[in-house]
């Protein structure tokens, strides 16, 4: 009963559980009536006698559905597919119940099913028949084998859970009769070329430059738009009150009391804005709202973190501020990931000020959404950030007064793009890219290339903003680095522990994960300044830990952490070895400085963890002791501050010359 444990485990009330029988057996032989899923309140959705299982108030993104006869052009036409999606029905059941390890319903897709109900469909026979052995060797494998590598791979994965389930329970027949047929199909999967197990998977960093152009096109994008959003909405307000406003010419003139697109864009004062993006009429105006959504949402991703569901199932009152030790924070009140009746639980998400830009524009085509398709906008917790434009759905839907918006498609995003000239990739994006990971071969990345438009997805602003916040302390780009500031200064004060705030921001399983990539980032941001400031140094190393270094190298045998980088990066990821900046140099230190005070900055010369250079370091040197003298000239002589800081300057020569490097220090200028 694996679904049933999974719920379980994710906290669902026992009234929003689906029915259950008691013996495993049971589930091969249920009745039409047993009950496959319910809402938060317990209400039936979903009885195994429906055409379509509606699994969304289990799904995190709320987006599962199980339809057993849309594979089929016409659901009518045929007895046979009733019989077919009846034994499609008994296999998801399978799949859902008896698997051996609790899953998730929306890890269990059908469009593999759905190719098997085809090809049974196409030859006249059942999902059963299609099983037997001599038409698995006539039309199964032979089908199997054009498929893609993915599509087989998928296939394969369900042949082979179906298999699973025929071993463990005999009466269910929709699998191979032998492993041997298994066998067959693994061979043929496995003459495609796979991917490399240390090929990088993770999502791209943007390119700091076109990290910058984003955020400027989307900022000059949701600025044009929010300084015309009152007027398109009255533009929208006067068709709904008058179907012939905004006729095209060759229809208003067919009717007295109509009014010409030109006429009624002029009227409300849109017309040299729609003439530069070249919208002439409705179809094109509803399309770019679409595009202004996506261009809000995105500026939400850049300017908090979120995730694409988290973002997407935002309310229309999320911005708010709280005031915080004297200070006023924005921050986005939202939801976890998991968008489904009781497992719907709050938390928000620290951010900038300009983010609310964003929330204006969003808001305003929400609007629009409302007064085109009757949304209920009285309750803004209870309306979607990004509402839909089309008519309310189910009424177990996340929010109450209309439906979510779909994810952005290809076409869209290219649109968007296509005003974007600063985001066509440049050889200095590349050599960067190169630089920040070695290890990826971006020179034959085919969606990073010289003159393309960069390849901009959601979750590359999620790591952009954990690299550049981690790796930089402030996010200094463009004209926002100020922003950046403030977002990265109060979420580390946030993140502290004490905080009043930090119960409930990190309540979240999402939360800890993003803390969890900031501090990644954290850890690989020193190891990059580890392998440029000491393992490609040209300069001789001193201090207590640049001693050892310098000295193992001088005997020709290095230590390990400066010949292997992949090592080395290993114990920084680990938190086995740090290298933060100190007034001098660098300081390896894994626990806070207890030495190092305002009015005394030298002691990083005798720490045994300090990580000092004869270049960078003896300029800090140098410019420390300038500082000690331009405050010793404020007293004459015989002064005791005068003397105390003589002492000090002393100090600091004796060590140098005890190095052989004072000579050295006094000869920079």
């Amino acid at each position: 009963m694996s679904i049933i444990t999974n719920l379980k485990l994710n906290h669902y009330q026992a009234h929003q559980l689906p029915d259950s029988c008691a013996n495993a057996s049971h589930y091969l032989t249920v009745d039409g009536n047993f009950v496959v899923s319910r809402t938060a309140a317990g209400e039936v959705v979903s009885r195994y006698q429906d055409d379509s299982w509606n699994m969304k108030m289990y799904s995190a993104q709320g987006i599962c559905v199980y339809n057993f006869v849309s594979w089929a052009e016409d659901s009518k036409s045929s007895p046979l597919i009733t019989v077919i999606a009846e034994e499609m029905k008994r296999i998801q059941l399978a799949r859902m119940y008896l698997f051996p390890v609790p899953r998730k319903p929306n890890s269990i897709g059908t469009t593999e099913l759905n190719r098997l109900a085809r090809l049974a469909l196409n030859n006249n026979m059942s999902l059963i028949q299609l099983f037997e052995e001599a038409n698995i060797n006539r039309l199964l494998l032979p089908s199997f084998a054009e498929l893609g590598q993915y599509q087989m791979r998928s296939m394969l994965i369900l042949i082979k859970e179906a298999f699973d389930l025929r071993i463990m329970h005999p009466d269910f027949g929709f699998a191979p009769p032998s492993y041997a047929i298994i066998k067959r199909m693994q061979d043929m999967y496995d003459k495609h070329p796979k991917l490399q197990k240390d090929d990088p998977q993770q999502t791209k960093l943007i390119p700091s430059r076109l990290y910058a152009e984003t955020i400027a096109a989307l900022n000059a994008e949701l600025d044009a738009f929010n300084s015309n959003g009152e007027a398109i909405v009255g533009l929208y307000r006067r068709r709904k009150e008058n179907p012939k406003f905004g006729l095209p010419v060759t229809h208003a003139r067919d009717y007295k009391d109509s009014i010409a697109w030109r006429d009624a864009v002029a009227q409300n004062g849109l017309g040299s804005f729609f003439e530069k993006l070249s919208i002439t009429n409705w179809i094109q105006l509803g399309g770019y709202l679409g595009e202004i959504q996506q261009a809000a949402k995105y500026w939400i991703h850049l300017f908090s973190g979120m995730r694409e569901n988290e973002a997407r199932h935002l309310p229309a009152d999320t911005y708010t501020t709280i005031s915080a030790g004297g200070a006023i924070i924005s921050i986005l009140r939202g939801y976890t990931s998991k968008i489904a009746g009781q497992n719907h639980t709050e938390t928000f998400w620290v951010t900038a000020p300009i983010v609310e830009k964003g929330v204006i524009a969003a808001r305003t085509a929400g609007q629009i959404a409302a007064l085109l398709f009757e949304h209920d906008e009285s309750d803004l917790s209870q309306y979607p950030l990004f509402a839909a434009r089309k008519k309310c759905g189910a009424p177990h839907q996340a929010f109450k007064g209309a439906p979510v918006t779909r994810m952005a498609s290809k076409e869209q995003l290219y649109r968007i793009k296509s005003r974007w000239p600063g985001l066509v990739v440049q050889e200095a994006d590349i050599r960067e890219l190169e630089q920040f990971d070695g290890f990826r071969d971006w020179r034959n990345d085919p969606d990073v290339k010289v003159g393309q438009v960069w390849p901009l997805a959601t979750h590359q602003c999620r790591r952009s903003l954990a690299v550049y916040s981690a790796r930089s302390g402030m996010v200094s780009v463009g004209s926002l680095g100020l922003q950046f500031k403030h977002l990265t200064e109060v979420m580390a004060s946030y993140y502290r522990r004490g905080s009043a705030f930090a119960t409930n921001f990190l309540q979240s399983e999402e939360s800890q994960r993003w803390l969890d990539e900031l501090e990644y980032e954290r850890r690989k941001a020193q190891f990059i300044g580890y392998e440029a400031n000491v393992i490609n140094s040209t300069s001789r190393l001193w201090g207590g830990e640049g001693h050892r270094i310098q000295v193992s190298r001088d005997k020709g045998k290095p230590l390990i952490i400066t010949t292997d980088r992949a090592f080395t990066l290993k114990k920084f990821g680990r938190g086995e070895m740090v290298y933060k900046p100190s007034p001098l140099g660098g300081c390896t230190n894994l626990g806070p400085c207890d030495k190092i005070s305002f009015t005394s900055i030298f002691v990083c010369l005798d720490c045994d963890k300090s990580l000092l250079d004869e270049d960078r370091s003896l300029k800090n040197i140098k410019r420390g002791v300038n500082n000690l003298k331009r405050g010793q000239s404020l007293f004459v002589p015989e002064n005791p501050q005068y003397k105390q800081i003589e002492s000090e300057i002393s100090a600091i020569y004796e060590k140098l010359e005890n190095r052989g490097l004072l000579e050295k220090m006094e000869a920079i200028t």
